[in-house]
């Protein structure tokens, strides 16, 4: 090995070992940072449910590569608003690459809108959140995909490097209730920005490299190839196991939302062990959604959604949950 490989291959190891060391720390002063500040947000925006940020923060610093990153960024913000889409912004355009809530929720694909000119292009230059009408943004993705009921959207860019590598589309969604907590959503997209940062500068330093990226979202060196006689290890995730993870992960973050709203009939269906029969609405609103995205999937015999019903709201006793429970 030259000097200059051996140096190079020296200090990328130094490096990794800074970054994997300091990463676990950083996970922490970055979420009680953003609580922190969502906290002093509270009073003026009516309160932003905070246990629901932690657990969308959570699952984002879970993520094994950029592209689950980016996905658990969507189903987080699904908390939050009522429709979600993200843009990826490649050479002056920003590319269609997933949504949630959508009546066709690939329909989104279908879309190359212009990043430097238009509202998105403002949200891109100005690198700062835009709220607008939705047919301010784009009028054919609003015929295509549905109105929003009081017809406004929320752009929200995500920095990494000082540039926007993609912008995250809210709006209230097509239901009475649906809402924007902008305050919560710009928490996380800033979040997101910062993880997806790491993780880029984690790759550089030869850590273990995202498997299955968006198409230009962070631009990293690749690490340089193993010496001579010396096999590559790299971690493999089986898609199955990932798959399984993700469902559970998504059940958990349903039944949080649940007891979040319903934190009397919680404490009362525990004490008289009714739970069901005073969540039943709210519960078989949230299996639906459940089911519409993992029902099919392999993961679905497994049952996630009501397994995270006894742990988290009977606290593991199914007793609790009362007659009626299908379980």
């Amino acid at each position: 090995m030259s000097r200059t490989a051996k140096t190079q291959s020296i200090v990328q190891e130094t490096v990794k070992q800074v970054l994997d060391s300091a990463l676990p720390r950083l996970r922490e002063e970055m979420v009680a940072r953003i609580l922190q500040e969502l906290h002093v947000l509270e009073p003026a925006s009516g309160g932003a449910p905070i246990e629901l940020l932690n657990a969308a923060s959570s699952a984002i610093q879970e993520s094994s590569s950029q592209a689950d990153i980016l996905r658990n960024l969507l189903e987080g913000a699904a908390r939050f608003a009522g429709r979600t889409a993200l843009f990826v912004i490649k050479a002056g355009s920003g590319a269609g690459w997933q949504a949630t809530g959508f009546e066709n929720n690939d329909a989104i694909r279908n879309f190359t809108l212009s990043a430097s000119s238009g509202v998105l292009g403002n949200a891109v230059q100005s690198r700062a959140e835009v709220y607008c009408p939705v047919t301010d943004f784009d009028g054919e993705l609003a015929r295509t995909m549905g109105m929003p009921l009081d017809g406004q959207c929320l752009l929200l860019p995500l920095v990494v490097r000082d540039k926007v590598a993609a912008v995250l589309y809210v709006d209230a969604g097509t239901l009475p209730e649906g809402r924007i907590a902008g305050d919560a959503l710009l928490a996380l997209s800033r979040f997101t920005g910062v993880w997806l940062e790491l993780t880029a500068m984690r790759r550089s330093a030869g850590g273990t490299v995202p498997e299955e990226p968006p198409p230009a979202v962070v631009a990293a060196p690749e690490p340089p190839p193993a010496p001579a006689g010396q096999a590559l290890a790299p971690s493999v995730v089986e898609p199955e196991d990932e798959l399984h993870r993700k469902a559970r992960r998504f059940a958990k973050l349903l039944v949080d939302e649940i007891k979040l709203y319903n934190q009397a009939k919680v404490s009362e269906g525990r004490q008289n062990r009714d739970l069901y029969g005073r969540l039943r609405e709210d519960i078989e609103k949230s299996r639906a959604t459940y089911e519409k995205r993992y029902g099919e999937s392999p993961a679905g015999p497994s049952n996630y959604f009501s397994q995270e019903l006894v742990r988290i709201l009977a606290d593991n006793d199914a007793t609790l949950m009362g007659a009626g429970f299908p379980g």
